[in-house]
């Protein structure tokens, strides 16, 4: 069990490293910036609004995972709300930031260890597209991202995902 707050989800299957999960809504803080494709400032951005660069100077508690995602080649990053938050989340200070619902839904999803890097989230990627394929499920979202620890965690205690809303 974790000691930050995440968002709530049943898990509907499981089948090892897969997970198909009904999330409900929540409300993330995005990073979403023409001019960093890569999202190299994102990180820092969303801790600042966090921390209290935010219209109420407010200081909110850190919450799992960091989600980041590719939009028309454009990687946005998001941090989850505290549910605590949700009807009165304070305005971001920073233009680059905004919130948003993240709809409630259906996701299939792969969990993985270790550093994540470009060749494993593609391999990734892979798998859970050929797991959906094969329960005939639709993908009706980009993929995912999903990353749990802090970066001093060893790699070999890393938790990651990479997940796709779909329809059954």
């Amino acid at each position: 069990m974790s000691k930050y707050e995440q968002p709530e989800y049943k898990v509907v299957l499981s089948q090892p490293p897969f997970e198909l999960r009904l999330y409900d809504e929540f409300i993330v803080v995005e990073y979403n910036n023409e001019k960093d494709p890569k999202i190299e400032k994102g990180f820092g951005t969303l801790f600042r609004y966090i921390s209290n660069d935010n219209e109420n100077k407010q200081k909110l508690s850190m919450t799992i995972p960091v989600i980041e995602e590719v939009v028309d080649d454009q990687m946005k990053m998001a941090f989850v709300v505290p549910k605590a938050h949700w009807e009165n989340a304070p305005k971001p200070n920073s233009e680059l930031l905004s919130l948003k619902k993240f709809g409630g839904g259906l996701f299939a999803v792969i969990k993985y260890g270790g550093r994540s890097n470009e060749n494993m989230e593609k391999n990734m990627k892979q798998k859970l597209s050929e797991w959906i394929e094969v329960k005939g499920y639709r993908a009706i979202s980009n993929h995912m991202l999903a990353f749990y620890n802090p970066p001093f965690v060893p790699g070999v205690f890393r938790r990651n995902e990479i997940m796709i809303r779909i329809e059954i």
